[in-house]
């Protein structure tokens, strides 16, 4: 069992951190917005012409919309403001499952935009549709319903057909995990803070799945006085650490701006020569 202790001033450190990713989480929503649609000519106005079906800046710009709604969720569970002050608390149980939200979200968006090929963007993209109409397809036989996998497959094929991508198949590429991806991203990563992506986001994985090894490492813990057993069992009551938790979110909001930088080189106009 790990007890990972705090204090008033440390507290109040981490939760202006946690305050300032709030912050810029908001900022880059705001710096988006006017290029929603990407500029004629530039790079993702190509990538969307030669896949009109399956246009990577929308994806993307969606995907990093869930991004930043995550994480102003998760302000808006967090910060109690009155006309005297501001404060934070949260429930050990929940914060981190927003910021897995957001990890999954804005790595898919990075994922899908750091190709300086077009056509890699556009097989990635492809990939992901692919991967969207697998899993509606199993929630549609879950429900009892007919899926369309035929069609599906066409779309694919025609897609990939349209954008010029020769022999290569929709249907023998799968969508890498989660996992994979974040390693392959890693090399985007200013590794200052010495936390890994991947780390960070298997950490939120783990309190999303309420899984003891994560609570147990991460959280404050605090034996509950007369509970001790024979044997050396306890009860104890869990608090959110706010180092660390600052820490993880911060590693998140940092993959978003990496995700909306490379979106605003690729969206903002015609590509350098």
């Amino acid at each position: 069992m790990t007890n990972l202790p705090a204090d008033a001033d440390s507290d109040i450190s981490h939760s202006q951190r946690i305050m300032l990713s709030f912050t810029e989480a908001a900022q880059v929503e705001t710096a988006l917005a006017p290029l929603i649609e990407p500029a004629e000519k530039s790079r993702l106005w190509l990538d969307n012409e030669r896949a009109p079906l399956y246009t990577v800046s929308a994806y993307a710009f969606n995907q990093m919309n869930v991004a930043s709604g995550c994480i102003a969720s998760l302000e808006q569970m967090m910060v109690r403001e009155t006309e005297r002050e501001v404060s934070l608390t949260a429930n050990p149980f929940g914060a981190y499952t927003l910021v897995r939200g957001a990890f999954d979200a804005a790595a898919t968006a990075l994922w899908l935009l750091e190709p300086e090929s077009g056509t890699l963007r556009i097989k990635r993209r492809i990939q992901l549709a692919r991967d969207e109409a697998e899993k509606r397809e199993s929630f549609l036989e879950t429900m009892g319903k007919p899926s369309d996998k035929d069609e599906r497959k066409a779309r694919l094929k025609d897609a990939a057909e349209h954008a010029r991508l020769g022999s290569w198949n929709p249907e023998q590429h799968k969508l890498p995990s989660m996992t994979r991806i974040l390693q392959q991203l890693e090399r985007l990563h200013d590794g200052s803070a010495n936390f890994p992506w991947l780390a960070a986001w298997q950490l939120s994985s783990g309190h999303t799945h309420g899984k003891q090894w994560a609570q147990i490492s991460s959280h404050v813990v605090q034996e509950l006085e007369g509970t001790r057993t024979e044997l050396g069992g306890t009860h104890a009551q869990l608090g959110l650490h706010y180092g660390l938790f600052a820490l993880v979110l911060s590693e998140a909001v940092q993959m978003l701006e990496e995700a909306a930088v490379r979106y605003v080189v690729l969206a903002g106009g015609p590509p350098q020569t």
